[in-house]
């Protein structure tokens, strides 16, 4: 008997290349070619696959093989970089990428489906499929992870994805999979046949979205939105684990590259610490903070820096938030920001409300007991942080800006937020060690490259400037356009002082947000439902129902 999961014959052949594709799109290969032509194998598999039942199924099991191809390989470092702190994330891995995939299997049989049912082309149903696929995963509240859409692919070549100011990255997605699309039925009409219509479609797809980024990279006007310096002190995560010697240590560092960096008495506005670089709470470190302010006066800067904060409720219950605090140039705190989109499981534990599961208890020997002990006390440090409820600008010298801690610049919506409430640049302060280590070397995981790739599409959808400080690296700067400058090594101490640039006016995409994807999605309902109504026994036939031939 033939196991109904694991793949067979030609499943394992054009689906697997397209999966393999699909990789080497990304950071640390970040090649040009491969987005638009990594589809290309699969669909060629899918236009081979009958109308029948059995067609349906292998399609979907292709499909599901080629997304834990792609995903197992894009997202190793969720198993390689965290399992030094425990083996469960081993399983966080694979139940990721099972999820993952499975929705790319949904949207393989739905682009089967209507193809071979109603003859729609793949750089229709393509487009429309995969992109609702890429935005269902970023709606699934605690669970969303929209870490690299295929858009993304393209952030080592930003002069090419200008339209984003527009369209967002979920726009630039349906753009390179209408390309994947397209050449697909090239290549299944025999390429020689008609191909000056399919040469002059693929010129117009591929022309125009890059002609209007070329005409925006070369025109597109600037100003200076704040001299910043992003210091990177380079504390390893099991220092910093321990929160008394990871205090000292973060001092003597974040003091020695600060001062070293302003020895020349240039001007700088905002001075920019990592995530964390408190390992407190900041009202609960009075000495730390006592020296952070005489930084700020010494130096005649503001200052940003992460650290914890906590909040105190009526009933005895608490809150712990992963927070950036900013003091002005006298040393005053003048903006708190605490985190909203907290990491699965590592701060937070999905859908599960942290005061909930502590008052939970059992009634043992006559006694209510705590049924889960000690494990709400664990809770509050590594899965139990409150989420920030507010998005606030923070003011400096005449000039705005918003703060992303760690992988919230992954979130196209909370940078656009910012924009809309008038910040004119962003910072990102993270402590990417959880990302890879410097020792041994294969545990400098490709997610320490891709992480920051998310900014360049932040960068280019908003037209802002960014600046970013990382604890281990990789810190750096981006302008509006999308190019990164003075980027720094990856575990080395460092400090880089730049300017950060911005642009008057808001784009499309900051005022209108995602419409490509919601678009996508709705789009995806629509014509399933369509395909359900016209496949009822008994319902009239349209132009809609005309079959692909079989290929």
């Amino acid at each position: 008997m033939k196991h109904p999961v694991l793949p067979r014959g030609k499943e394992v052949g054009l689906p697997v290349v397209s999966g393999v594709l699909l990789t080497l799109s990304f950071p640390p290969f970040h090649l040009l070619i491969p987005p638009f032509v990594a589809l290309v194998p699969y669909l060629v598999f899918v236009a081979g696959c009958p109308a029948d039942r059995p067609g349906s199924v292998s399609v979907r099991r292709a499909t599901f093989w080629m997304g834990v191809v792609f995903y197992g390989t894009l997202l190793y470092w969720l198993f390689a970089a965290l399992v030094y702190y425990t083996w469960l994330s081993l399983l966080g891995y694979l139940i990721t990428v099972v999820v993952l995939s499975t929705f790319l299997a949904g949207a393989g049989w739905a682009i089967h489906r209507l193809r071979t049912r109603h003859g729609l082309p793949f750089w229709i149903l393509l487009p429309i499929f995969w992109t609702a696929a890429e935005w269902l995963r970023a709606q699934l509240g605690d669970l969303a992870f929209p870490w690299l859409g295929l858009g993304s692919s393209l952030t080592g070549f930003p002069a090419l994805i200008g339209f984003a100011d527009i369209s967002g990255a979920r726009g630039v997605t349906v753009w390179i999979v209408a390309v994947n699309g397209l050449l697909a039925e090239w290549w299944l009409d025999g390429l020689r046949l008609k191909w000056r219509r399919w040469s002059l479609a693929l010129i117009l797809l591929v022309g125009l979205p890059a002609g209007y980024s070329l005409a925006r990279w070369h025109t597109l006007e600037t100003r200076e939105a704040a001299r910043v310096l992003v210091v990177q002190p380079n504390i390893p995560e099991d220092l910093k684990l321990e929160r008394a010697a990871a205090q000292d240590s973060s001092r003597i560092a974040l003091a020695n590259l600060t001062a070293t960096a302003l020895d020349d008495g240039e001007r700088v506005d905002l001075i920019v610490w990592p995530e964390t670089a408190l390992p407190y709470y900041f009202r609960l470190a009075e000495e730390w903070m006592v020296w952070a302010a005489s930084m700020t006066r010494d130096n005649d800067a503001a200052l940003l820096f992460g650290g914890l904060d906590f909040e105190r409720y009526d009933n005895d219950d608490y809150d712990n938030y992963n927070a950036a605090l900013l003091l002005d140039r006298r040393g005053v705190t003048s903006g708190l920001y605490r985190k909203k989109y907290l990491v699965p499981v590592v701060e937070r534990v999905p859908y599960v409300p942290i005061g909930w599961l502590r008052d939970l208890r059992v009634k043992l020997r006559g006694r209510q007991v705590p049924l889960v002990g000690d494990l709400a006390t664990f809770l509050r440090w590594f899965g139990g942080f409150g989420r920030g409820a507010e998005e606030p600008v923070m003011n400096l010298n005449g000039s705005s800006f918003g703060v992303l801690i760690c992988y919230e610049s992954i979130f196209p919506g909370l940078s656009r937020t910012y924009r809309r409430e008038g910040a004119d640049f962003l910072v990102n302060i993270t402590n990417d060690a959880w990302f890879g280590r410097e020792h041994p070397i294969w545990s400098r995981t490709s997610a320490l490259s891709q992480h920051p790739a998310h900014l360049v599409m932040r960068a280019i959808e908003n037209r802002v400037g960014i600046a970013r400080s990382a604890n281990t690296g990789v810190s750096l700067f981006v302008d509006p356009r999308g190019r990164v400058y003075d980027a720094t090594p990856l575990f080395r101490p460092d400090a880089r002082i730049a300017t950060v640039e911005t642009v008057d006016g808001q784009t499309v995409f900051s005022r209108f947000g995602d419409w490509p994807g919601w678009l996508a999605a709705t789009s995806a309902v629509l014509l399933l439902v369509v395909s359900w109504w016209r496949g009822r026994p008994g319902a009239p036939r349209s132009r809609l129902d005309r079959k692909v031939p079989h290929i």
